[in-house]
């Protein structure tokens, strides 16, 4: 493996279980308005939302759009009028009380942190982010946290990472590490800004998404043992 001086880290599904806190907060919302939360009901909003939030990487749809457009849509489908951006607000009261650690991320970063400069890159909502990456304890371990609402940007964008750049002082891609889960997100984005990749992706999905990836690792404790030396990868 090269040798790195920076590691830029996703939060959602690679340092945090965004999947649980994502379930929690739907079947709070739901339960709310009457719907029936069961698992058919979860699956049909877990699609929808993805979708649209691609959108939003594509830049179709602005974050406001996004935030609202989903619940409306959702609910109407089942009858229901619901004032978007409101409902939104209901939703982060739940997400923002989850912070459940993906395992290893503590001991991973407790090792990386005496070898380098870690960094936040996630999109998402600002107040959300800084919540539950305090709530965790995540936040002691990075020199700075840079997130799409703040940034006017997100991930895979150019200009997001244009703008972590500036933040960090520097722009010496060949020394920086993006790590994520996303193959559409952080991988691409990494690939538009010039920066090296490595996928977390523990559970053995193909990379569909004409993204190149210059490492995988299935386990945080993978990630710990390739960027500290111990083992190569293949």
């Amino acid at each position: 493996m090269k040798k790195y001086e920076v590691l830029l880290f996703d939060v959602d599904g690679t340092l945090l279980d965004f999947d649980k806190a994502e379930e929690q907060g739907i079947e709070g919302v739901m339960a709310h308005y009457g719907v029936p939360v069961t698992v058919e009901n979860k699956e049909k909003y877990h699609t929808l939302n993805k979708g649209y939030w691609q959108r939003l990487e594509r830049g179709e749809l602005t974050r406001d759009q996004v935030l609202g457009q989903r619940f409306e849509e959702f609910f109407g489908n089942f009858g229901i009028t619901v004032d978007g951006l409101q409902t939104d607000g209901l939703f982060r009261q739940y997400l923002n009380d989850s912070a459940v650690l993906i395992d290893g991320a503590i001991p991973v970063l407790e090792r990386l942190q005496e070898q380098y400069a870690l960094y936040i890159v996630t999109n998402g909502v600002a107040a959300t982010q800084y919540k539950r990456l305090a709530a965790s304890g995540l936040d002691r371990y990075f020199k700075g946290i840079f997130i799409s609402e703040e940034a006017g940007y997100q991930k895979p964008q150019r200009e997001f990472f244009e703008y972590c750049f500036d933040k960090m002082g520097r722009r010496d891609v060949e020394h920086m590490l993006i790590i994520g889960d996303s193959l559409t997100s952080d991988i691409r984005g990494g690939n538009e800004a010039g920066i090296d990749t490595l996928w977390y992706n523990p559970h053995g999905q193909m990379n569909t998404a004409g993204v190149r990836t210059d490492y995988e690792a299935a386990s945080l404790e993978a990630i710990g043992a390739m960027l500290s030396g111990a083992v190569q990868p293949a």
